[in-house]
């Protein structure tokens, strides 16, 4: 009886461990994605300004 319960927690242990790799790494895709969102709305907003002062010297 001992042993298949140690059989149960061994093989919790490791469903455990490959379900928090996954999050993990779930976690780090979204990190990436959102970063990446980020970025891209400053590099917008830099454009966007660097436009309006072309306009205000032509003008």
């Amino acid at each position: 009886m001992k042993g298949g319960n140690c059989f149960m927690n061994s093989k919790l242990i490791k469903i455990l461990g490959i379900a928090a790799t996954a999050i993990g790494m779930g976690a780090t895709l979204v990190t990436d994605w959102v970063n990446d969102k980020k970025m891209d709305e400053k590099i917008e907003q830099k454009v966007v300004e660097a436009l309006t002062k072309i306009n205000e010297r032509e003008s």
